[in-house]
């Protein structure tokens, strides 16, 4: 029987080997086959078999009796074909109804639908109103990602037409994918050119729940410290956003990718102490951060915004920067003065901002090792120990009393 195609990604999918290991099995090899289905057209339905569907030539492969048939994919109605409809086993369909409520915690239940499933995956360029297989495939894709069967999700999403379900009202497959991507990239910062891969995939609307979803995905790049994976994403989240009238991610989506600049810039400068072909790339980003920071101050945020505490963080980094460079150069008067500069840029955005925002605690942290390279070490101190109190079980909190550990003791 001819092999007819999903939606391949050959090399999507060897990267996605790369990354988590061989896929153990094939699974639309493995559960191949003739599906077995009713046709309703004429006077009562028929038995045939469906063979596959080749999208790009629009043709449903099928067979009755020993009889091929070709039917056109977007002309069911006109060839007066109602419906097809597929009767799962009983035992098969009690699986699929477990895993569609939910009940994640028998992995017996993936293993009893993959038969059916992986042959219905194959038919989901077919419209709903006449093959309506799609739900029970979500339910298990959605029960995969649960599962925490990440491998296997992704075998099944990279090979899906998410545009053309997202026009048969089946959005939930793209957002699955922007689920899946941001477990894989919290899981293992490895997997983060898998994970864009199937994001590029994903239309994204012009909708503020998809800009909040895609925006979280880059901050989640970024928090791995993926600056330039996560800058290339804000790139692309950018211009949409930009033709939203009302959004609240247009003042943030220009900010972040400048922090990420100014972060890809302390990497490349420690390597440049090494290595100074590195010297070039450092410049670039600083370069490209300075010019980028200098629009925004032509503009600032709002100093009741809670983008504006953001736009003195960066600030504040840059004067750090800068402060560095010069003592690299024995300049110690020109250092302290840009230290100084640091902790009044940062502890001005602090002043206004609430302890929920993501970028607050580096900001404190900022304002700490500030007030510690001008040796204002109880500053220091007091800040480190707010930290203590509102980011308690956090990173911050951890590196907090790493830091107050190694101040000199109170005079």
């Amino acid at each position: 029987m001819k092999n007819y195609r999903l939606y391949p990604l050959t090399l999507l999918l060897l990267v996605a080997t790369s990354v988590f290991g061989q896929q153990n099995q094939d699974y639309f090899k493995v559960h191949a086959g003739e599906l077995p289905v009713k046709i309703y057209y004429g006077l009562k339905p028929q038995p045939i078999s469906l063979l596959g569907v080749d999208s790009t030539k629009g043709i449903i492969y099928a067979k009755q009796g020993q009889a091929r048939m070709e039917l056109e994919l977007r002309g069911l109605k006109r060839q007066n074909i109602r419906r097809f409809l597929y009767e799962w086993p009983s035992k098969e369909r009690v699986a699929i109804n477990q895993l569609a409520n939910e009940q994640y915690d028998d992995p017996k239940l993936l293993q009893a639908v993959r038969p059916v499933i992986y042959k219905l995956l194959r038919y989901l360029d077919i419209p709903f109103e006449f093959f309506s297989v799609h739900d029970d495939c979500l339910n298990f894709v959605k029960a995969l990602i649960g599962m925490e069967q990440y491998n296997e999700a992704f075998y099944v999403l990279a090979r899906l037409n998410l545009a053309k379900l997202d026009e048969y009202g089946y959005r939930e497959f793209s957002e699955a994918s922007l689920d899946l991507a941001g477990k894989l990239i919290a899981q293992n910062p490895k997997s983060a050119k898998t994970a864009r891969a199937l994001l590029q995939r994903v239309q994204i609307r012009d909708d503020s729940a998809d800009h909040a979803s895609y925006l979280r995905l880059a901050n989640s790049l970024r928090d791995q410290g993926l600056y330039n994976e996560a800058i290339s994403e804000y790139a692309r989240l950018g211009p949409i956003v930009a033709k939203s009238l009302d959004s609240p991610y247009k003042t943030v989506l220009k900010l972040w990718p400048i922090y990420c600049y100014i972060k890809n810039y302390e990497t490349y400068i420690k390597f440049a102490a090494r290595d100074k072909k590195y010297a070039t790339a450092a410049g670039k980003m600083f370069n490209t951060a300075l010019q980028s920071l200098k629009k925004i101050d032509e503009s600032p945020p709002d100093r009741q915004s809670n983008e504006y505490s953001l736009y003195k963080l960066i600030r504040s980094l840059v004067r750090v920067q800068y402060a560095r460079q010069y003592e690299a150069a024995g300049d110690t008067d020109k250092s302290s003065d840009y230290y100084r500069q640091s902790v009044l840029e940062v502890t001005e955005g602090i002043v206004n901002a609430r302890v929920g925002l993501e970028w607050l605690p580096e900001s404190l942290i900022m304002a700490g090792e500030a007030y510690e390279n001008l040796e204002l070490h109880d500053a220091a101190r007091n800040v480190y120990k707010q930290i203590l109190i509102f980011y308690k079980s956090t990173k911050w909190e951890k590196l907090s009393q790493e830091k107050l550990a190694n101040l000199p003791p109170p005079a």
